[in-house]
């Protein structure tokens, strides 16, 4: 499924604290600071924790099963992502992911 969206991860880094936020944000939840800068992410990060889909809301039933993961990026948040992969490949902790897109679905991520 090649859908379109954004192809390069960006993040929010906080001008007061440093610290860094997915989007969208008005302000840092971390110190209040109103001014959050686009930040440019590796696009890598590794499994935390995932779950396979089996029993999917009505519009995306055709895609069961389907894996959903929460991904430890390399700046060290974590985005909730769904995950591509090939038939043999399986889902571990711990495995590296590397970013694929966002778009209205959210973002994805391959094995």
């Amino acid at each position: 499924m090649n859908m379109p969206g954004e192809e390069r991860l960006t993040l929010l880094r906080c001008a007061g604290c440093g610290a860094l936020h997915v989007h969208p944000k008005v302000l840092c939840p971390k110190c209040g600071h109103e001014v959050l800068l686009e930040h440019s992410a590796s696009g890598l990060g590794n499994i935390y924790t995932f779950t396979t889909i089996w029993v999917a809301p009505e519009a995306f039933k055709k895609q069961v099963p389907y894996e959903i993961a929460l991904v430890q990026l390399e700046e060290g948040i974590k985005v909730t992502a769904r995950i591509n992969k090939k038939p043999e490949e399986t889902m571990q902790i711990g495995k590296p992911v590397k970013f694929l897109r966002k778009n209205n679905l959210g973002y994805w991520f391959e094995l």
